[in-house]
């Protein structure tokens, strides 16, 4: 299936919800109250009633139980917040993809996005913009997934979070997740910085004038992808990424001194079921 085929299909594009496409621009506006998140949150069940499982889970130990939208949302920040909504409403979008564990695709790309958050201050990237893209960078996979019947081979030969996955779905395919996940952040209306940043982070550097952003984003993919194969703190840095981490100021010694992807995103785990 040819690249413009996958976005003509017969069967419907995914779309995100208003009342979450509406809370994902309010969060990323310094000036938006608690009172304007509560009531645009409580417009969507789904993700109410995963705001306040987060905000009484045993992560937090809270002694009296958290009823009310706006009493979690100050508990929680709107950090996690930002999280939280992402995350909740991109995964509504995709529900029974074929050949895919969803579980552990949305737990690559939350650990992804607190990477890129993490790294984002050193680079003098903003941090919130950092975690969104992160978040969707891969979200190609699924539509992929859904149009393309050779995807469950591909899947079974090569992990998502395989350092050579986009290399093999340029050879299969003739592109890769980075240009259909930008596709779709085009038709979902998001800013032209998201689109670029996941249309680049597999080659940062092959782009003048460097971004940044899909650096941050390539860095953390190489990051979260380590921990996931498995390489131990002596292998890890085979194949570090020097030339792209140079550019953004990262060191080797700020990697090894971040946290583990795994325990960035510990608090996070009740996003996943």
């Amino acid at each position: 299936m040819t690249f413009d085929e996958l976005f003509t299909q017969t069967q419907p594009l995914p779309t995100i919800p208003k009342v979450v496409q509406d809370l994902i621009n309010a969060l990323h506006n310094e000036n938006v109250s608690v009172s304007e998140l509560a009531r645009k949150i409580e417009l969507d069940q789904v993700i109410a009633a995963k705001l306040l499982r987060l905000a009484n889970s045993p992560y937090y130990g809270l002694n009296k139980r958290v009823a009310t939208i706006d009493k979690a949302i100050h508990m929680l920040g709107f950090s996690t917040m930002r999280t939280l909504v992402v995350s909740v409403g991109l995964a509504g979008c995709f529900k029974n993809i074929p050949h895919v564990d969803l579980p552990v695709f949305w737990r690559h790309c939350i650990r992804v996005a607190c990477v890129s958050r993490a790294l984002a201050r050193p680079a003098r990237v903003d941090a919130n913009t950092a975690f969104t893209v992160g978040l969707m960078h891969a979200i190609g996979h699924l539509l992929m997934a859904i149009g393309i019947k050779q995807m469950a081979e591909l899947n079974e030969r090569h992990a998502i979070y395989a350092i050579d996955r986009h290399a093999a779905e340029n050879e299969a395919f003739g592109y890769g997740f980075d240009v259909v996940s930008a596709e779709l952040m085009r038709r979902w209306n998001f800013a032209p910085e998201f689109q670029s940043a996941a249309l680049h982070f597999n080659a940062p550097l092959a782009t003048e004038p460097f971004e940044p952003l899909a650096g941050v984003l390539h860095v953390a993919v190489w990051r979260v992808s380590i921990e996931e194969l498995g390489l131990g703190p002596d292998e890890m840095f085979d194949s570090w990424p020097e030339d792209v981490a140079g550019r953004l100021g990262i060191t080797r010694a700020s990697i090894e001194s971040l946290p583990s992807p795994k325990d960035l995103t510990a608090d996070l785990e009740v996003l996943l079921s």
